[in-house]
């Protein structure tokens, strides 16, 4: 199976151990189990992940009041942190391993606005800090 197979939208999973009681995880750790633990391929699906979703302007990631002031702390030393989501950046990672999502409602918002992992999704600069500091929720 490809690696773009893998990150199909039927193919997004989870491991039961990663979700909390109410069914939150991290978007790394779906990249992770999606694509079998290869580090490679899951920057490639979390990268394409954050960036669908804010594209999409998804509402429903959560971090917790301590990552957000973490976040925002590396951003205002490093304004990468929001602008290199690329694949090949161990930003992704930061971000990703930050970010919570329920993992039901992400399916559903993947199938439901057409994600595919081959498409390329580059929100502006703007729409991310937006995205970041507006629609993210504290949890």
């Amino acid at each position: 199976m490809s690696s773009a197979d893998a990150a199909s939208p039927s193919h997004i999973r989870v491991n039961e151990e990663d979700l909390d009681s109410s069914g939150f995880t991290s978007i790394w750790n779906i990249a992770s189990a999606s694509c079998s633990g290869s580090l490679e391929d899951t920057r490639t699906l979390a990268a394409s992940l954050l960036c669908f979703l804010c594209h999409k302007k998804c509402d429903f990631v959560v971090i917790s009041t301590t990552d957000a002031e973490y976040l925002d702390a590396w951003f205002e030393r490093d304004t990468s942190l929001l602008y290199n989501w690329k694949p090949d950046s161990e930003r992704v990672d930061v971000m990703t391993q930050h970010a919570e999502v329920p993992f039901a409602a992400l399916e559903q918002f993947l199938s439901n606005n057409g994600f595919s992992p081959e498409a390329s999704y580059s929100p502006k600069r703007s729409n991310r800090v937006e995205w970041f500091n507006n629609q993210w929720n504290l949890g």
